[in-house]
């Protein structure tokens, strides 16, 4: 797959060295000469010195032939217009970085097919931690209709020495994962969850609050 990534700073170094391991095509571009010769000697990616709005250097990096743009730079009138330029050349997936959320719609209305806030995105974790005291991490699913969390088990835990089989509540939840010690194991019905035991849980959204006082109270 051939992946361009206009902007070079934390997220589009961190992305496309991710998606170079992987096995993709990866042509990176930038306005700042200096950053585009130091990451040139560390990612295995093709290297563009340019300006992501001008038709020039998008052609120089291939837009034509490209399965996916991505907007990462640090201004979003530039993530919005490179990405409506790489529309133009008929890449089938173009994904823009914004700071505000207002822009969303706006972004996704002119035919940007995916916006992402990573600062947004960032803020939501932490404000989740914090109102669910006790989980350890946390991972959204798809469009936020469930998520995996992450547990200890407390001694005083309602699930504590109980059979997974014989635990209340299954069509809102499913242990996905549990770790006695640094053993893993994969649940099954007769498993007996012990105090200690680290577990990961498949919730649905609406049921987040419940399961989380199941498992810790």
């Amino acid at each position: 797959m051939i992946i361009i990534i206009a902007g070079i700073g934390r997220i589009g170094y961190t992305l496309a060295k991710s998606l170079c391991d992987k096995g993709h095509d990866i042509v990176l571009i930038d306005s700042d000469k200096e950053i585009c010769n130091k990451v040139s000697a560390e990612i295995d990616a093709l290297i563009i010195h340019g300006d992501c709005t001008k038709t020039k250097t998008l052609e120089e990096a291939g837009i034509e032939d490209a399965d996916i743009y991505i907007a990462v730079t640090g201004k979003e009138e530039v993530n919005l217009m490179s990405s409506l330029l790489a529309k133009s050349y008929g890449v089938d997936k173009t994904i823009a970085r914004i700071s505000e959320i207002e822009y969303k719609d706006v972004f996704e209305r002119l035919g940007v097919d995916v916006v992402v806030s990573p600062e947004l995105i960032a803020a939501n974790y932490i404000e989740k931690l914090i109102d669910r005291p006790g989980i350890l991490d946390l991972t959204i699913i798809g469009r936020g209709e469930a998520e995996i969390l992450e547990f200890i088990i407390p001694e005083k835990s309602k699930v504590a020495y109980k059979k997974i089989k014989d635990l209340g509540r299954p069509q809102d939840y499913l242990i996905i994962a549990i770790y006695e010690g640094s053993e893993l194991k994969i649940p099954s019905g007769d498993i007996e969850l012990k105090p200690g035991d680290r577990v990961l849980v498949l919730v649905k959204k609406d049921a987040v609050d419940i399961i989380r006082k199941m498992f810790l109270e």
